[in-house]
């Protein structure tokens, strides 16, 4: 099970009708940027990105973004990397009710936030991936950053449904499939990030470093080193998940790195044995846009599709 933030902040229970529109803001440290999509099925009407202005308060950058979309309207906020750390911890054996205040004080020394500052939530690792005993993935960050973005949001025509991490989203742009799917996405100047998920929940993460700036290279300059890096970190990705975690092989294999040899990257790791890779598939969901606003905007359309999957997997 995957949680959000955002019951921390709701004033209001769920609505009984889904709003027609869903949108996602993805909070970036020098840029927001906004995806609205229509739902049933999922498609993108409308994308926009926003430079963060000095002089400006960042809670009214935000509600300008958002200022002309219809009344309830679903939104999820997204946090960049820079906003959260995530960590992996046993997990308390206490009830529900207590396995937040109890995390609490067991990841104070594992997280830069002051825990008088401390807003964190989890998620529920599968219990493939568990090895023993019971653990989760932690997500910790400032309340104070969020505080008044949240109220304020309180006081608007939007729901505000959902916050989330950015790492725990690009599952949600995964094609349906029966058995689990490896998936490695990057955006610019990050670490890359390597998951394994099966039945919409991850079961395996790591970062590979070295490759933040993977994006800014063309196929030449990849292929003098970083591919061959990159084939064998995700071979032992493989091994260890198939071999000490004891799993069904991985079947597919996703690449999404905003980088024009994005196909050449796909076809190196064909030629070197890894059949099983293909470019994310992001058309279906975004058909009106460049393929470099696809590029662009996946990320924050992950956003509004972890809307449509909660509201689905509601009971």
């Amino acid at each position: 099970m995957i949680r959000d933030f955002a019951k921390y902040f709701s004033r209001t229970p769920a609505q009984a009708n889904a709003a027609p529109l869903v949108a996602s803001l993805y909070l970036h440290p020098d840029h927001l940027k906004l995806v609205v999509a229509k739902t049933a099925p999922l498609q993108v009407i409308k994308v926009e990105t926003l430079l963060l202005q000095n002089g400006l308060s960042f809670t009214e950058q935000c509600l300008s973004l958002i200022a002309e979309l219809p009344a309830k309207t679903e939104l999820c906020l997204i946090l960049s990397a820079d906003r959260y750390q995530i960590v992996q911890v046993d997990k308390p054996a206490v009830p529900d009710a207590e396995i937040i205040s109890a995390l609490r004080f067991g990841i104070r020394e594992l997280v830069n936030t002051p825990l008088d500052d401390l807003l964190l939530d989890y998620m529920d690792l599968p219990e493939q991936a568990q090895q023993g005993s019971a653990k989760v993935q932690v997500v910790a960050t400032s309340l104070s950053s969020l505080k008044l973005l949240c109220e304020e949001l309180a006081e608007q025509k939007v729901k505000l449904t959902n916050i989330q991490p950015e790492e725990w989203l690009a599952r949600n742009l995964l094609p349906a499939t029966d058995g689990a799917a490896m998936l490695l996405t990057h955006q610019p100047s990050q670490e890359l990030n390597l998951q394994i998920i099966r039945d919409q929940q991850i079961h395996f993460s790591r970062k590979l470093r070295g490759f933040n700036r993977i994006h800014q290279y063309d196929l030449a300059e990849l292929q003098q080193g970083m591919l061959d890096n990159l084939l064998l970190e995700v071979q032992r990705s493989l091994d260890y998940y198939e071999g000490q975690l004891k799993q069904s092989p991985v079947r597919e294999i996703y690449i999404q790195i905003n980088n024009n040899s994005l196909a050449g990257i796909v076809n190196y790791f064909s030629a070197n044995g890894f059949s099983q890779v293909k470019a994310l598939e992001l058309k279906t969901f975004m058909p009106k846009l460049s393929q470099a606003e696809r590029e662009d905007y996946w990320l924050t359309l992950a956003g509004a599709l972890e809307l449509v999957s909660t509201r689905s997997s509601a009971p």
